[in-house]
């Protein structure tokens, strides 16, 4: 059982919830870490917890305004330099969702995203990608239809498309290019959600939580941020009923895929 995807950055006690996890059967834990200033921090959660915690570092769309060229070139020279301690380059991406967003936020999301793709390539790592669109603007653009365009011009080792929300279309199309699909906890509680994992083969699939966002237990618009790794046993159960299978081999292929795209 891997959770591929969550931020143990942004829980209370990390370790804790390290040691639970390891409780409930868990194989693994990737913590992604989108702000380069909680980089230092994940850095030692992994080093005590080498063969279970893993590290994916990135740059989230949301950070463009906070952080300068010269900041991101730092930022970059040391994931460099850490490579052998990452599993993957990400998230990185873009968030078409942000209030007050105008072609010139969105061409420096797309500038920062190309960058975080070509040190993927470079070091020959998986890319795990954050795209989300604005439903309720769609004169925003869509962001699945210009990260598909940037991603087309790069070889990589593997794309994961983390907390996949994209359209029926937007799921053909990453499939037919041999993208990873990963279906966060929100698959237990939407309408959208479970009918794109029916339509995704289990060989393709893998299971986050994005904790501690996205409880499975919580209602819609909850603040608590109370997600837990563990949790994606929730998305298992679900995804089980959608395949006409069993919630252990549902664990099973997407613990082996996890294993297989971050060679863990």
């Amino acid at each position: 059982m891997i959770d591929i995807h969550c931020h143990l950055e942004y829980m209370a006690n990390p370790a804790a919830v390290v040691e639970e996890a390891k409780k409930r059967g868990m194989t693994a834990i990737v913590t992604s870490v989108p702000d380069p200033a909680d980089a230092d921090k994940m850095f030692e959660l992994h080093e005590k917890f080498r063969h279970f915690v893993y590290l994916s570092l990135g740059f989230h769309p949301h950070e463009v305004a906070r952080y300068s060229d010269k900041q991101v070139d730092e930022y970059i020279e040391k994931i460099r330099k850490n490579k052998d301690n990452l599993v993957a380059v990400g998230e990185a991406g873009l968030d078409y969702n942000e209030p007050n967003l105008d072609e010139n936020r969105k061409e420096k999301q797309k500038a920062r995203f190309i960058r975080f793709v070509k040190l993927a390539e470079e070091l020959n790592l998986p890319l795990v990608v954050h795209i989300r669109n604005n439903s309720g603007n769609e004169s925003s653009g869509n962001a699945y239809h210009d990260i598909f365009a940037i991603l087309e011009k790069h070889k990589l080792k593997a794309v994961v498309l983390h907390c996949f929300s994209g359209s029926e279309t937007d799921l053909k199309t990453a499939l037919d290019r041999g993208y990873w699909i990963s279906f966060a906890t929100n698959v237990c509680k939407t309408k959208k959600h479970p009918r794109l994992a029916a339509k995704t083969p289990l060989d393709k699939m893998l299971l986050e939580t994005d904790a501690p966002w996205l409880d499975p237990e919580t209602p819609f618009g909850a603040k608590d941020l109370t997600n837990k790794p563990w949790k994606i046993e929730k998305s298992a159960e679900v995804i089980a009923n959608l395949h006409d299978t069993t919630k252990k081999h549902v664990l099973d292929v997407t613990t082996k895929n996890a294993k297989k795209v971050f060679g863990i």
